[in-house]
């Protein structure tokens, strides 16, 4: 990778080698290779070296921010997180036979 500028009538070019400096990051940060790939992260967090990532609460954050927008289309105005939370049903099948709950 390089950089090129001109700062002042003075040329400035510097070039970096990424590969090295990811080798160098690695070197200095070894828990952060934990999060190369999901395969890392996985067995870094089996180790104990990271949190798992919450990629279930992730997802209901993501799905709620979805309903809000549509709720606000069809309303033809601004929501609040609870008024999208008290419209939110959930789709999901109730493990233990009763009523699927709503999103917390």
């Amino acid at each position: 990778m390089s950089y090129h500028s001109t700062l002042d009538d003075v040329e400035v070019n510097a070039s970096v080698e990424v590969n090295e400096v990811d080798r160098r990051w690695h070197m200095m940060n070894p828990d952060e290779a934990a999060f190369d790939s999901p395969q890392h992260h996985w067995i870094a967090a089996l180790q104990q070296r990271v949190p798992l990532i919450p990629t279930a609460e992730i997802a209901l954050q993501t799905m709620l921010i979805s309903e809000g927008i549509y709720l606000s289309d069809q309303l033809g105005q601004e929501v609040s997180v609870d008024e999208v939370e008290a419209a939110s049903q959930s789709k999901s099948i109730a493990i233990d036979g009763g009523e699927p709950t709503k999103a917390k």
